[in-house]
């Protein structure tokens, strides 16, 4: 925070940050939502991966990288805020949590991001505060702040207490469901920090983070007078804030003038089109109590081409500095009443004191002619400010949906569309409870997952949309299904995400654009014959080693929704969609595809035997997989036919003895 602006774009200084670490959990908070955005371009900064750039075989890949991270990515968003952007329907393994206060909307921008270095197995937590909802205008577009800082593993950090209110609050509010796998990862280890109880040491500030937003809190103002140093009075003081409130006077800002008491101030002039976003007397008020009107410097507000409209800024940033001393809080808060009082939106920030021994300045140019004058605008322009508070969930791996009324009384009638189309109707659903959805009205649900996971809902004039929550997401179909069995093998064999990334990017070239449809078919390699599958039975039994490897390895980590997608789940790599593939008898010789399912019998055993609270735990998967492998007796009756009278001693012998490998086998 020096005499040069900072500035840096976004997506990059989270990549630095990561600097090539395991992401193990990740929480998203956000305003505005557009859910393909985020899986098609926020998303994959959590990989150290070179993805491709077509977004079809992207999501292809990225559908494979999330698996070790199966339920442990979350959005946290406001359903007022949600948007249908242009980057198709939200497909991939992610929790999409609404969130609706009872105070006002859910505002705050924040990551929240536990890593682990894979070389020394340290991990950490990286908390972004920020300005940036989850679209392309927060992380393109617009001139926004962030501030992301790094809390080692059991370290003191006087974060730690903001940060624990501010997240039992999000969990507590998230009234529609009671899993929070992410969150309650990152609240687990916020507990384990040292507390630090003084608010500063050796003349300096700690880090704070600042949240409000319920009923009993501290409005915006008394935060900062509980952590702001004494010798700050009379500072200068700075605000950018995009939006204020349409008023000919500012209360939230005489309270902080009130507070400070600076010596000079200057504020952001909001501007679009060359127009104030402004009432005019307010800009008069400002003028009249001593304060100046500003702008970023073009440097920063310059979208490239002379031709273009400058950035829209929407950075919220509260500026006090001296000649050698600066304190920034910067984050969600904008300079209007809903945000600064206790008891209104759900904001977050951090209050941050810059280095020492800088000459400070301005960051805002001085506005000193008289602007023409527009609307005001407002945070929530666009937003849906009657959400239709209704909470639809689908289960892949039951198949059954479930509807929610997330209001205090019994909902009303609602018909609720899809892509157009009225699929299913709710009445008179209660409140707080919820209601599983006829059959008919699931499997009508079920196929336009496959196309959009928004709805359109109806109930009187009333209109809105909302996002179906998706759970037990192995058993959602794969992009890309239909892979030969010597194809599937080939895959497991693959030993790092970067191969497999880079067999599903080439493999991916050769198909046409498939955006929104489910079902694929195209030959992983161009080598592979039923004669060779996988150069014979070596690569076979490499093969099922390593899925063997890969599912009581993640069971033994926790993992239990990876092994969950490679053993019971309907992707392109699960055991049952190869083991349904191996019925097929153009799936290659018999007594390979006999081989396989002995092979696949054998791992199945074996996980029955070692993790049966996971086999008990699947009914549903446990029940494909048995059927699946039902047709190992047909091949056997095959294999028979076509020898002499010997080969069904033969395998008799061999099935028993082949099966109690798994007994001795290490994986």
């Amino acid at each position: 925070m020096s005499e040069t602006i900072p500035n840096a774009v976004l997506s990059e200084a989270l990549r630095e940050r990561l600097n090539r670490r395991t992401v193990l959990a990740a929480v998203f908070c956000t305003f505005r939502f557009d859910p393909g955005f985020f899986e098609q371009e926020v998303l994959p900064l959590l990989f150290d991966l070179q993805l491709h750039q077509v977004a079809s075989v992207r999501k292809l890949q990225l559908e494979d990288a999330l698996r070790p991270l199966a339920g442990r990515v979350a959005v946290y968003y406001d359903p007022g805020g949600l948007e249908e952007g242009g980057r198709g329907p939200a497909s991939l393994d992610v929790r999409r949590i609404p969130v609706r206060p009872r105070t006002g909307y859910f505002h705050s921008k924040n990551l929240f991001l536990l890593v682990e270095d894979p070389d020394t197995a340290v991990r950490s937590l990286l908390v972004m505060t920020a300005s940036a909802n989850l679209t392309q205008a927060g992380w393109w577009e617009n001139v926004e702040c962030a501030h992301v800082e790094e809390i080692a593993d059991g370290g003191r950090s006087r974060l730690r207490e903001g940060l624990l209110d501010f997240l039992d609050r999000l969990r507590a509010s998230s009234r529609t469901i009671a899993e929070h796998g992410p969150l309650d990862t990152i609240r687990q280890f916020v507990r384990q920090l040292q507390p630090v109880p003084h608010r500063s040491a050796q003349g300096r500030l700690h880090m704070h983070f600042m949240a409000n937003g319920r009923r009993g809190g501290w409005s915006f103002a008394e935060l900062l007078r509980d952590l702001l140093p004494d010798d700050i009075a009379g500072a200068n003081l700075e605000i950018i804030s995009p939006y204020l409130d349409d008023a000919d006077s500012s209360e939230p800002l005489a309270a902080l003038l009130d507070l400070v008491r600076p010596r000079r101030w200057r504020i952001l002039l909001p501007e679009d089109g060359g127009a104030a976003r402004c009432r005019e007397s307010l800009f008069d008020w400002v003028r009249q109590e001593g304060g100046q009107w500003g702008r970023l410097p073009g440097t920063l507000t310059s979208a490239g081409d002379r031709s273009a409209a400058p950035r829209r800024v929407h950075a919220k940033m509260y500026r006090l500095f001296t000649t050698d001393r600066e304190v920034v809080v910067l984050g969600s808060f904008n300079l209007t009443r809903p945000a600064h009082q206790a008891a209104g939106n759900v904001e977050t920030a951090v209050l941050v004191e810059g280095p020492a021994g800088t000459r400070r300045r301005f960051w805002l140019q001085p506005v000193e002619e008289r602007p023409l004058f527009a609307d005001v605008a407002a945070e929530d322009d666009g937003v849906d400010t009657a959400v239709i508070p209704l909470v639809v969930r689908y289960h892949w791996d039951s198949g059954q949906a479930e509807a929610m009324w997330d209001g205090r009384n019994p909902s009303p009638k609602i018909d609720v569309y899809a892509n157009g189309v009225q699929i299913f109707t709710v009445a008179d659903l209660p409140a707080g409870a919820r209601t599983e959805l006829p059959v008919a009205a699931s499997e009508a649900l079920r196929d336009r997952l496959r196309s959009t996971s928004f709805l359109t809902l109806r109930t009187g004039e009333r209109w809105g949309i909302i996002l179906v929550m998706e759970e037990g997401m192995a058993y959602r179909p794969s992009l890309l299904l239909d892979l030969s069995p010597a194809d599937i093998l080939r895959y497991w064999s693959l030993l790092t995400p970067a191969q497999r990334a880079a067999v599903l990017a080439a493999h991916g070239e050769r198909l046409a654009d498939f955006e929104g449809v489910e079902r694929l078919s195209s030959p992983l390699t161009e080598d592979v014959t039923a004669d060779s599958i996988f150069d014979r039975h070596a690569g076979m039994f490499h093969a099922f080693g390593s899925l063997a490897r890969t599912v009581l390895g993640a069971l033994a980590d926790g993992g239990a929704e990876l092994a969950r997608f490679r053993m019971f789940g309907a992707k392109y790599d699960s055991l049952p969609v190869l083991v349904e593939r191996l019925a097929d008898d153009a799936a290659g010789d018999p007594l390979d595809r006999y081989l396989m399912l002995l092979c696949a019998q054998q791992l199945a055993d074996r996980v029955r035997r070692d993790r049966p609270e996971f086999w008990a735990g699947e009914p549903g998967g446990v029940a494909r997989l048995e059927t699946a492998l039902a047709v190992r007796a047909r091949l056997r009756a095959e294999i028979t036919a076509r020898n002499d009278e010997q080969m069904a001693s033969f395998l008799d012998w061999y099935e028993v003895r082949f099966l109690r490998e798994a007994e001795a086998v290490p994986a």
